[in-house]
């Protein structure tokens, strides 16, 4: 009997979920402002977003260690609690360090609880239902960082500068998702999966470290967007780049409703290749573009091709690892994304500074495409492994 998707537990999980997500979305696009606030420098408000970007990386690989040691009710309670007092402390603040500090055990603790909260929406998930699970949960990030940064300018007034009020609004969120995951019940939240137990892959690390590589690839190639679409817009006396990001986002829903679908009609290895390709022709067209409504079509395609590209990755990771190491697969998923966003923005800005902001577009390409180098050869991999079972 195929099992119902939307049962109340998942929508339940879904809405902690975006809730996790609201908090540090709302100081996501303000942080810096606060930095310079306190410090009078570009160079140390821009820190201020990279401590949260390295304390949530490691947050990653200090998941994939507890997920599948500790149940998954204590590790949400005690981060999403660490995530809650630094957000208080946030109104106390008076000095650029103490922030500073805050923010990258800000960073950890919302890293380990997404990690988790996305961990346990796997578990509740039937492994039929995975892809699809997992693609509409994924979208609470997206529907946060749409809200979330309307919502910051708006508390931080007409001067930007109410700053206390912004960090009662982030705590506030922080304590909604904590009193909602006291309610959050079964054997799944409330002990570790057993070994040997259930469906899951030959446990071999191969396929994860393939995936991994492929998700880093990606992510690095992409994060070229975030750098430079701007500057490029603005290079070429293009207006209205902001639609972009709107396009983009219709792309990312759209490929939810239809993912299933086109991963059943072409099967995982091939849809990876034609949406990887996808992405890479849209980097490629960046650099050609002579009209603002042709970035808007790539932001359309490239909306699309990554909305299906990353459920497939994690869902084709989490399968290739036993049961219950899910949590690890898990971690490692994000973790790769991660890498991939944090190296970007500084390498992509080391090539523009020797060669063109078209340039970088051009090598993001290219990057692209060596994901698809890797996912053949790691194919190759499995299928001489399969072979070699068989004899």
């Amino acid at each position: 009997m195929k099992k119902e998707l939307w049962t109340k537990d998942y929508i339940f999980a879904v809405l902690i979920l975006f809730c996790v997500h609201t908090g540090p979305y709302l100081l996501l696009s303000v942080i810096t402002v606060y930095g310079r606030l306190l410090s009078g420098s570009d160079t140390m408000a821009g820190m201020m977003a990279s401590v949260f970007a390295l304390s949530g990386l490691f947050a990653r690989f200090l998941s994939a260690y507890l997920l599948d040691r500790v149940p998954l009710k204590k590790v949400l309670l005690i981060f999403t609690g660490l995530m809650g007092l630094a957000s208080f402390l946030y109104i106390f603040t008076n000095t650029y360090i103490q922030a500073f500090l805050l923010r990258g055990i800000q960073g950890l603790a919302y890293g380990v609880t997404c990690t988790a909260m996305s961990t346990y929406i796997v578990r509740l998930l039937d492994p039929q239902q995975r892809l699809e699970g997992i693609g509409y949960s994924s979208l609470t990030a997206n529907a946060a960082n749409a809200v979330c940064p309307s919502i910051a300018y708006a508390l931080l007034g007409p001067d930007t500068d109410r700053f206390k009020a912004l960090f009662l609004a982030v705590f506030l969120s922080v304590v909604i998702s904590f009193v909602l995951m006291l309610f959050m019940k079964g054997s799944k939240m409330e002990s570790v999966p057993a070994a040997g137990k259930g469906t899951g892959g030959s446990g071999s690390l191969v396929p994860v470290m393939v995936s991994f590589l492929i998700w880093v690839l990606m992510s690095f190639a992409m994060s070229s967007i975030s750098a430079f679409l701007s500057l490029t817009a603005l290079q070429k006396g293009f207006s209205g780049i902001g639609l972009y990001f709107t396009f983009n986002i219709a792309g990312l829903i759209l490929s939810r409703i239809l993912m299933k679908k086109i991963v059943q009609r072409f099967g995982e290895k091939a849809v990876m290749i034609i949406m990887i390709c996808a992405i890479a022709a849209g980097l490629s067209g960046i650099s050609a573009v002579t009209d603002v409504r042709q970035l808007y079509a790539i932001g359309l395609v490239i909306g699309f091709a990554n909305g299906v590209l990353a459920p497939v990755v994690n869902t084709k990771m989490i399968n290739s690892v036993p049961e219950e190491k899910n949590g690890f697969a898990n971690a490692v998923f994000f973790a790769a994304g991660d890498t991939g966003f944090i190296l970007g923005p500084t390498i992509w800005g080391m090539a523009a500074g020797t060669s063109s902001y078209g340039s970088v577009f051009r090598l993001a390409s290219l990057t692209a495409l060596t994901a698809v180098l890797i996912l053949l050869a790691g194919n190759i991999h499995t299928n001489k492994r399969d072979q070699m079972e068989t004899i």
